[in-house]
């Protein structure tokens, strides 16, 4: 799943992943990323962004912990806000711009390491 607000980012995310083999259901906030997630079958990772209107990237991140079902899922945060996000409790943090390449290899090693 990727949660972005910026639809480019959203865009090329979903069509790298897609090109990778990966199933991918995207959504521009968290609240839509949380009722997305409850018909999703098998979310294997989020791709999360942090600033974000409706609701951010924190307020997903405590929602989703208090859902047991969800709570193992990895998450990664994909942000500009690198220094703001040290508080979080997710599975990696990765600052905006990343080279594509480098987001790929971190986002298979984390779902192997889920699995």
């Amino acid at each position: 799943m990727v949660v972005d607000d910026d639809e480019s980012i959203r865009s090329i995310l979903e069509i790298s992943l897609e090109l990778e083999g990966y199933n991918v259901v995207t959504a521009t906030n968290g609240k839509e990323a949380l009722k997305l997630l409850v018909k999703s079958e098998n979310c294997q990772l989020i791709l999360l962004d942090l600033m974000m209107p409706v609701m951010n990237g924190w307020e997903f991140v405590e929602e989703i912990k208090k859902l047991r079902i969800y709570s193992n899922i990895p998450i990664i945060l994909v942000t500009a806000s690198g220094d703001s996000a040290t508080d979080i409790n997710v599975h990696k943090i990765v600052c905006k711009p990343i080279p594509l390449i480098d987001l790929l290899k971190i986002i298979g090693e984390s779902i192997a390491l889920s699995a």
